[in-house]
């Protein structure tokens, strides 16, 4: 396997696109950069060999992008894809802790790296996207903002509801409740109002939010059940005694991609807490195998 670095750029100033009544134009661009990291399988070649397929993988919070520190992001989720032949990439992110929780500036800084890397490397069009924890927001986000790029989903116990929610009548917090405070004393709270230009800290936008919490993204509640028209088929890995982001969460979010006739899966890992480990890895793999097409011999 070999990484490679390189910069993406993006408009910083995503966030300015609101509906006022002054007669004048108020979007505008101010350009941001983050890193970004492509790991390629040993098949790799730039020319004269097949192109291989590329995955999109998301950190979660508290993993970052640096060449510096040899931080290879969310890329370590899909090692097993590298060695089966994927090309794995992630990028750090709209903050200097690569805490971005799937904002629009992170979004479309994903779509330009899916972009660059097309350009510049050996691979097929269209993404196979995974993400862990918090990797999960990033990842729905992006799927539900860039559908046309992503072929299929696959996540391992992703935080789904940014706030709390009512799952089948029980209330399931989100990050938005967490009381853990990272340096400085900022919370997931004020990280995400920073993060989605919510006009203030800790209260809640509604307006702001809308396609950036993939509870309430594409979905529609009709007489108590949810109905989630996901663009892609989607698979989650999830232990069922996680103590970090509610299982059920998971449960009622596939449940509502069913009701809704779109694709979805929930593997549950009966005993299993808030970790990854070989059996998802290699069943990510297998996931994506499903959707990579072969062409005959």
């Amino acid at each position: 396997m070999k990484k490679v670095w390189f910069k993406v750029r993006y408009n910083a100033a995503w966030d300015d696109v609101v509906s006022i009544s002054a007669d004048s134009v108020q979007d505008s661009y101010s350009e941001g950069e983050t890193e970004a990291v492509i790991a390629l399988p040993d098949c790799y070649k730039d020319s004269g060999a097949s192109p291989v397929p590329l995955v999109f993988s998301a950190h979660g919070s508290g993993g970052r992008v640096c060449e510096a520190e040899d931080h290879a992001g969310g890329t370590g989720y899909a090692a097993e894809c590298t060695a089966a032949g994927y090309a794995v990439f992630d990028i750090h992110g709209t903050r200097p802790d690569g805490r971005s929780y799937g904002n629009r500036r992170y979004c479309e800084a994903v779509y330009n790296a899916y972009r660059y890397i097309l350009a510049n490397f050996n691979v097929e069009p269209g993404l196979f996207v995974c993400g862990a924890s918090m990797g999960g927001v990033c990842a729905l986000n992006y799927v539900n903002l860039y559908p046309s790029t992503v072929r299929v989903l696959g996540l391992f116990y992703p935080r789904i509801n940014l706030i709390a929610a009512d799952v089948c009548g029980v209330r399931v917090n989100g990050s938005w409740e967490a009381q853990r405070k990272f340096d400085g004393g900022e919370t997931i709270a004020d990280i995400i109002s920073e993060q989605f230009g919510f006009p203030q800290k800790r209260v809640w936008d509604e307006d702001r939010s809308r396609g950036l919490n993939p509870w309430t993204n594409r979905t529609l509640t009709v007489g108590g059940l949810r109905y989630t028209f996901l663009p892609c088929p989607i698979k989650i890995w999830h232990g069922n005694h996680d103590t970090t982001v509610d299982y059920a969460a998971s449960t009622e979010y596939i449940a509502g991609v069913k009701r809704a006739g779109c694709y979805g899966e929930l593997r549950t890992l009966e005993g299993i807490k808030h970790k990854h480990g070989e059996v998802m890895h290699k069943e990510l793999r297998l996931w994506f195998d499903r959707f990579r097409g072969r062409l005959p011999e």
